[in-house]
């Protein structure tokens, strides 16, 4: 409570230092452990006309504190990423194809795709699925988010709160803390970014059960990524330029009148005739276009901002197919999903771990989920409608699936599989429909279709079938091999 009255000292007024007192009273009877009202940091935020120059200057800050952190003292902030920060954001905010290639990735981590599990005595998970409905809904996704997050900016802080949403009966408080005023390394919140008091720690006794530092201990991917988009944005701006100048042609007027009002006169019709669409001219006046000839001069601009979005994709997708490139031919196509799954797998097995190690054990010991439980994603393949069209037509010819499955997977309601019979053997996967004689036989799929009922059973109006030790009706007799036809030869 020292902190919070310490804060109270600022306040201007004295019912404004009784309102702030009072309201930590409250709280410290709902919550056992003290809780930070995330209202009193003060952040700085500065995200218009950044300039590499600045990153420049933020690489060289980081650099001087890894430098001296193991000799300096607390008391001292040197970890203050607050404006690197700000070249972060600003490069999510201005670039599009930045946020597009984020959300791309955030579609692959959020949805039910993640469970709370159980290993069996096989080793095999088993979903729970009343605890896995707790972790579901807007306040885990923020959460999941600013796990993914942690790796692009280097870390995340958050805030979880015991208390239950009555409508959902979910938790109703996750808050991530605001980046600007937590000192990663130090492992600190600070009330005003860039000054240690007053200032919270992490590992404190009184806020280790409900706050949460995920520090991957670099600068990001986004280190990568901002000296990239911010040429990028410049080069942008030169090119819009380079079109004002040399996009649009010249229009060039004529005319034999020596004096300089006739020649202002001329000018001016043709300026507006370019909205009025009329224009009128003299016997001897000429009026042409002057066009510039191709030289291919903006493939300058947009040449480096290919490159850009490229190297972009690739370093947080790992292909950059997937953020909307397209390719040359298709097999190229398939080998950029593969290295894309591998790099979401690579995200979830980040995500499961941070789970396991810091969350799920503080959500087991605030009594919202029964303990010896996992967060696992689930082990489903991810795959384009045409591969999976192509995977259940080999399952259903091979196995015989539940209706249920093709129906959660398509949404298509389905009945009787025609291909796994009566006797539960797949035509295909268990008889040569071959007859030794080079005459092909009918597949058990194309008999009971044509019959209606399976070889070897009865027919639909209750007649009985050919025995299955007897040869069937729709085979031609074949003439045996080495042997003499009487019909038609004498022996």
């Amino acid at each position: 409570m020292l902190e919070i009255k310490q804060f109270a000292v600022y306040q201007t007024t004295s019912s404004k230092i009784t309102y702030s007192l009072e309201k930590q009273k409250i709280m410290a009877v709902v919550t056992d452990n003290e809780k930070l009202n995330l209202d009193f940091l003060e952040s700085v935020f500065r995200t218009s006309k950044k300039t590499i120059q600045e990153y420049v200057r933020e690489i060289e800050r980081y650099c001087r504190f890894k430098s001296s952190m193991y000799r300096t003292i607390d008391g001292t902030v040197l970890d203050d990423r607050s404006r690197l920060i700000d070249l972060y954001d600003a490069c999510v905010q201005q670039d599009a194809h930045l946020a597009a290639t984020l959300e791309t990735l955030y579609s692959q981590i959020v949805g039910e795709r993640y469970m709370l599990a159980s290993q069996n005595e096989k080793g095999r998970y088993v979903k729970d699925v009343d605890e896995t409905k707790k972790i579901q809904g807007t306040q885990f996704i923020k959460l999941i988010k600013g796990i993914v997050e942690s790796r692009l900016y280097g870390y995340t802080a958050v805030e979880i709160l015991p208390h239950i949403d009555p409508k959902t009966g979910k938790l109703a408080e996750i808050n991530l803390i605001e980046r600007r005023n937590v000192l990663p390394d130090q492992k600190r919140i600070v009330k005003r970014q860039g000054i240690w008091l007053p200032g919270w720690d992490f590992e404190s006794s009184q806020y280790q059960n409900h706050y949460i530092l995920i520090n991957t201990g670099d600068l990001g991917l986004f280190s990568a990524t901002t000296p990239l988009i911010l040429a990028k944005k410049f080069t942008l701006a030169n090119y819009v330029n380079f079109s004002h100048t040399y996009g649009q042609p010249i229009i060039h007027g004529k005319t034999e009148s020596e004096n300089i009002q006739d020649r202002k006169r001329l000018a001016n019709d043709i300026s507006n005739a370019a909205q009025n669409k009329v224009i009128v001219t003299g016997l001897s006046d000429e009026v042409d276009i002057k066009a510039f000839t191709m030289s291919n001069s903006e493939r300058i601009f947009t040449g480096l901002i290919e490159v850009v979005d490229k190297n972009v994709s690739n370093l947080i997708l790992g292909s950059e197919s997937m953020a909307g490139e397209t390719q040359s031919y298709v097999g190229a196509t398939r080998a950029h999903q593969d290295i894309f799954r591998d790099r979401v797998e690579v995200y979830r097995e980040y995500i499961e771990n941070v789970m396991n190690e810091q969350v799920i054990p503080r959500l087991v010991k605030m009594g919202y989920i029964k303990a010896g439980l996992e967060f696992k994603y689930s082990k489903r393949l991810e795959m384009s409608n045409k591969d999976q069209i192509d995977l259940y037509q080999f399952l259903t010819d091979k196995y015989e699936v539940s209706p249920d499955e093709i129906e959660k997977t398509f949404g298509v309601v389905v009945g009787k599989q025609m291909n796994f019979l009566e006797n539960g053997l797949g035509g295909s996967a268990e008889f040569d429909y071959s007859d030794g004689y080079g005459h092909r036989r009918m597949s058990d799929e194309e008999y009971y279709k044509r019959y209606g009922h399976s070889r070897g059973g009865g027919s639909n109006n209750g007649t009985s079938g050919t025995s299955s030790n007897t040869k069937n009706t729709d085979e031609p007799i074949p003439t045996p091999k080495n042997k003499v036809n009487f019909l038609t030869e004498r022996k």
